[in-house]
């Protein structure tokens, strides 16, 4: 019975291991930001989201989009892994520094649109640190993720959320500084991810144009191709970039700290169900040249599997949601927020799927178009119909951008393999 539900869903025990050890991590996550949301103020909680929060939105547009179009199109070339890893892992440290000369020029302006106030300005350099930290993390994910090393992807996912906890921990009990303790623990995350670079990677420089110029023809591919996915990345999470930066600029960085609160609880889920596209997207590339039905047979089992864990993690929280936020803190209370983002992150992993056909046959600018619409009746609502900014103003938003394109993904399937 246990092998047959294991076919249904399309599970390997191998894949069970890799949900187990990402569950742990995800437990651990969870159980951190509880203990930061009872014993640290709200203004620190805020400011640590809002960090994390930012440096994952830039972390993938200086990656240049290239991770999903490599996955996709040559992760079956051993021999260009090399090449790719080489070449692009310097040159999006150099834009990265590039990047941060500028804000650091126009520190007073940025630090006020990222925290909603230029006293935190200091938090600057520790954005700084936590990106680079952020984009090592992804190529070492990318690396494991076209060798399907499921566990070895794991084992990385859970030791650096291990590394980035416990010294935030231990500085803070120390020291009873959140900078010092944020700080410190940036620092330790860098570290640990270059030491990792470095057993996997050849960092050096040395031959790097001649690696340019003998595969130009497969990077400025890879470079065309991630222009798409960047603009694809950006139009999508511009309507979840718009709920930090309006609450942030409309109220505080305490304010931004209740929804960030419930958008954890919310997100628990799609972390961890998100990282089934770790072996979804590989998987399905490599094969639907071979047969659209055998694929699109997974990736229904892909989709059942994610919907099934979504429903039942929200029953168990909806319910339990109140003595969740007894022996917490009261201030982060709003069910309501919670209900909507959850129902919006839903529908957000959904459309995840829903993309892996147009991105394996390169349906690159259709899917463009279905994003920039979402996106256009998203700011429709917020900045033309909209005349009262709450909190749950561009939460509603990103509900609307997520719904939309959903109905437009489904059309779009359905019309293409009715062709």
């Amino acid at each position: 019975m246990i092998d047959s539900l294991f076919s249904l869903l399309n599970l390997e025990r191998r894949k069970v291991l890799y949900f187990a050890i990402l569950t742990t991590e995800k437990v651990f996550i969870l159980m951190f930001h509880f203990f930061i949301a009872n014993y640290f103020s709200s203004e620190s909680y805020g400011i640590l989201n809002q960090t994390n929060f930012i440096s994952a939105f830039f972390q993938n547009i200086l990656m240049f989009g290239v991770a999903i179009p490599f996955v996709v199109s040559v992760a079956g070339d051993k021999n260009l892994h090399n090449v790719f890893f080489k070449f692009f892992i310097p040159l999006s440290i150099f834009v990265s520094i590039f990047c941060f000369l500028v804000i650091f020029l126009f520190n007073e302006f940025f630090t006020n649109v990222i925290f909603g106030n230029p006293i935190f300005i200091q938090y600057l350099i520790i954005l700084f640190i936590v990106i680079i930290s952020d984009i090592l993390s992804e190529y070492i994910i990318v690396r494991n993720r076209v060798q399907d090393k499921l566990k070895l992807h794991s084992n990385f996912i859970l030791s650096r959320s291990l590394v980035k906890v416990s010294v935030i921990l231990i500085i803070y009990f120390l020291t009873n500084d959140f900078y010092i303790s944020f700080l410190v623990s940036s620092i330790s995350y860098f570290t640990f991810t270059l030491v990792i670079s470095y057993l996997y990677f050849d960092l050096s420089i040395n031959n790097y144009i001649n690696v340019f110029k003998k595969n130009f023809n497969q990077l400025k591919k890879l470079l065309i191709d991630g222009f798409q996915f960047v603009l694809i990345y950006i139009l999508s999470s511009t309507s979840s970039i718009l709920i930090n930066l309006i609450i942030v600029g409309e109220f505080d960085i305490n304010t931004l700290a209740i929804y960030n609160f419930n958008f954890m609880l919310a997100s628990a889920p799609i972390t961890i169900l998100g990282y089934i596209t770790f072996y979804s997207l590989p998987d399905f590339s490599k094969k639907i040249v071979i047969s659209d039905n055998i694929m699109s047979s997974n990736l229904f089992k892909d989709i059942l599997l994610t919907s099934i864990l979504f429903l039942i993690f929200f029953v168990v929280i909806f319910f339990a949601y109140d003595l969740i936020i007894i022996p917490i803190n009261e201030f982060y209370r709003d069910k309501t927020l919670f209900s909507i983002i959850f129902i919006s992150n839903f529908i957000f992993m959904i459309n995840n799927f829903c993309q892996f056909p147009l991105l394996s046959k390169r349906k690159y600018v259709i899917l463009i178009t279905i994003i920039f619409t979402s996106l256009s009746l998203n700011l429709i609502y917020l900045f033309v119909i909209n005349d009262n900014f709450t909190m749950l103003t561009p939460v509603y938003g990103f509900l609307i951008a997520n719904v939309s394109t959903f109905i437009l993904l489904i059309i779009t399937n359905i019309s293409i393999n009715h062709k």
